[in-house]
Formats: structure tokens, sequence, C-alpha cells
């Protein structure tokens, strides 16, 4: 005699089709940059998946890509909660915390995620960033040498060390990160990089 599925399965199975159908289209409308609709899909898989952190990191992102800073900090928050070890989490938080110029619990978040994964050479450089543009230009040359020395050589790191070295006046060391810069970046013509280190490099060359 050939048992029927038992309903639990049954429902199993459905609730499987159905996520699986939510990250499509959640996918498909993070593509589409449609954010709303990519929280509104990401909101029904926190209720299927209470205790899975990256449907909340991954809320905070759309929260932050509309510009709703407090939204995207609580989601980091409660993605933190579950998982305290993902480096990458205190690091989207910091941005959201410079967008609503937190200096100092932007400087601490990046310090967590650099603590969690030394070799996070994105959260040095946007830590190197932002004490630059708080004029802590010693602070961010440290930031700056780390992610060169822990990480690959990255053209951006170059040239974000090479701006900070241009504004306080080391116009020979400045002029040799953006040369180190734009060899990395001699494949990439069009680089968005490459046309800001040219503008930084125009404004040097007068004062030599």
């Amino acid at each position: 005699m050939l048992l029927s599925r038992p309903p639990s399965s049954a429902n199993s199975l459905s609730v499987s089709h159905t996520r699986k159908n939510t990250h499509k289209l959640l996918h498909q409308a993070i593509q589409q940059q449609d954010y709303s609709t990519a929280i509104h899909l990401l909101s029904y898989l926190i209720a299927q998946e209470p205790q899975t952190s990256k449907h909340y990191s991954n809320r905070g992102l759309m929260h932050y890509h509309r510009g709703k800073w407090p939204q995207a900090i609580r989601d980091y928050n409660q993605a933190l909660q579950i998982n305290p070890n993902d480096d990458r989490i205190y690091a989207y938080r910091a941005r959201c915390n410079i967008a609503l110029e937190h200096w100092d619990a932007a400087i601490t978040d990046y310090d967590f995620a650099i603590d969690i994964n030394p070799h996070n050479t994105q959260a040095r450089l946007h830590q190197g960033v932002l004490f630059r543009a708080l004029q802590m230009y010693d602070d961010a040359i440290v930031c700056f040498d780390l992610a060169l020395f822990l990480g690959q050589l990255n053209a951006h790191i170059y040239a974000e060390r090479g701006r900070t070295y241009q504004l306080i006046g080391h116009w020979n060391c400045a002029f040799g990160d953006y040369q180190k810069a734009l060899e990395l970046l001699c494949k990439a013509p069009s680089s968005p990089l490459k046309s800001q280190i040219q503008a930084w490099i125009s404004e040097l060359l007068p004062s030599q």
C-alpha cells in the first residue's frame, strides 16, 4: 500500500519552494535597484528565518542604498546580535555612521571590523579616508600603509594615500603614489579612479 506524503513534509516542500522563489525575486530586485521591493522580500525571509544574520545585513544594505541610515543601523545591530564575528557588518554599519556624521562610532566600527579580520583591506581603506576627512592625517597614512602591507597592491589605496600626502604637503610622496596607482590602472583606460588621480595630479604639478 502506498502512503501519501505527510502534510508536514508537503508543507515543508512548499515553504522551501517559496523561499527559493523569494531568493530569485530578491536577486532580480537588487539587480534592478528596486530597493523597496528587496526590503519587502527580505522582511519575508526574516519572518521565515529570524536567526539568519545575512537577511538583516542585506536589508540594512537596502536601507543604506535608500538613504535610510537609522533603519540600516537597526538591521545591522540585529545582524550583529546574531553573528557578532562578521567583520563586514561592522564595516557596513560604519558607512551609515559616517552618513549620520557619527564619527567616533564609525571609527569604532572600523576598529571592530579590523580586529576581527586584519586582512579586511576595504575597512582599512575606508577608515583611512575617514581619518583624512577629519584631518587626522597621520592616522590615515597608517591605515593606508597597513592596507598595502597586509593586502594586495591596490590602486585605490595608493591613490588615497597619495591624496593624503598631497594635503599635508609631501609632494614627492604624493606623486610617487599616484604613479603607482596609474601603473596598476594601465589596463583600465576609462576608470573613474584614473580620472580622479589625473585631476589630483593637475592640482599637484603647479605646486612643485
